[in-house]
């Protein structure tokens, strides 16, 4: 298994105020933190560690110090020395050239000041982890650790009523699986899907329709159709995940072919995708949500039953239907535990 050890940041600024309030945020989200002003400094701490065979995780660094744009000589370090270590740029100049220049030339992100310490921690998270996905050795036991790990410090974080959501559906779609009798690779491939079949929302334009109490104006309802296959191209130039990201992209086709994003239809539907479309709207109905309240077991089952060839595969459909009789109250509860377990309490 690949190890939990703390990622190292250095954060460079030249506003020693900035730095404080975000080594303490970082720091309690599971990051060890160096600081330094000087960008000169920090250029030439960031060769020695890599020289020791200590690279940072990650740098983030200001682009400008004292009026003078200084960040470039941090990349350049990080480029030279420690090409794997993850690169963002902080500015207060929202048009600054020199950082879009800079992202082009190897930078990681680019995120404007005033930083919100939180969303920071999320990007180092979600950029950590989306590299260890590409080592050559990652097994598929990593692959459930990284990507949960990668779900939990980003899309829970943004919407924390998802809490479990990713592997709650996992488990589910495992138990069709093998009532299916899909084989074990496929299997795989589809409990990875599961976890990570939401990553997409995190890429998306405006995170604040997630968590909205109300209904999506049809503007919102356009942007959120664009995280299947969002999260599926993220995710998908890793050879690993080639399979697992054709299933995120079909979680939200449907069978009559009244789904998105390709409106997909029948056949044209993997049978695991099949498996995560009809799993992805359970959980999804029967988790309190900002917007709404979970449904019961009667009215859960009043509505599948009533989707058998309409929005699910009917075989898929049988097999789950069985299940939810033997598994129903323990699933319906499950939501509302995870829920708890993040500090969520019922209504609120």
């Amino acid at each position: 298994m690949i190890g939990h050890r703390r990622p190292t940041i250095l954060l460079v600024d030249d506003e020693p105020a900035v730095l404080e309030v975000l080594a303490a945020v970082l720091g309690s989200q599971g990051f060890t933190v160096v600081t330094e002003t000087q960008a000169t400094v920090a250029a030439a701490l960031i060769e020695r560690q890599a020289a020791k065979g200590a690279p940072f995780s990650a740098v983030v660094t200001d682009v400008m110090f004292e009026g003078r744009t200084e960040g470039d000589a941090v990349l350049a370090a990080c480029r030279s020395a420690s090409p794997r270590t993850v690169v963002v740029l902080m500015t207060g100049y929202p048009a600054l050239e020199g950082a879009v220049s800079a992202i082009k030339q190897g930078a990681q992100d680019y995120i404007q000041k005033p930083v919100d310490p939180q969303a920071l921690a999320q990007l180092l998270h979600r950029s950590l982890s989306e590299r260890r996905i590409h080592r050559e050795d990652v097994s598929y036991l990593d692959l459930v650790d990284i990507l949960s790990d990668m779900v939990a410090h980003t899309i829970e974080r943004v919407d924390p009523y998802t809490a479990g959501h990713g592997e709650r559906t996992r488990n589910y779609c495992r138990e069709i699986a093998e009532q299916l009798g899909l084989d074990r690779s496929t299997t795989e491939r589809l409990e990875l899907a599961a976890i990570a079949h939401d990553y997409g929302k995190i890429y998306l334009d405006d995170l604040t329709f997630l968590t909205k109490k109300g209904p999506l104006t049809p503007d919102e309802y356009r942007e959120v159709q664009r995280h299947p296959e969002v999260g599926a191209n993220k995710l998908g130039t890793n050879p690993h995940l080639l399979e697992a990201c054709a299933y995120i992209a079909e979680h939200h086709e449907r069978w009559d072919g009244t789904g998105y994003p390709r409106r997909l239809k029948g056949g044209q539907i993997s049978p695991a995708g099949r498996i995560l479309c009809l799993v992805e709207v359970f959980d999804s109905l029967t988790t309190r949500r900002s917007y709404k309240d979970p449904w019961d077991l009667d009215k859960t089952l009043d509505f599948f039953e009533s989707q058998s060839g309409r929005a699910f595969e009917p075989e898929v459909l049988d097999v789950f239907l069985r299940l939810l009789e033997k598994h129903g109250p323990a699933w319906l509860e499950a939501p509302m535990r995870d829920l708890e377990q993040a500090g969520l309490q019922p209504g609120s």
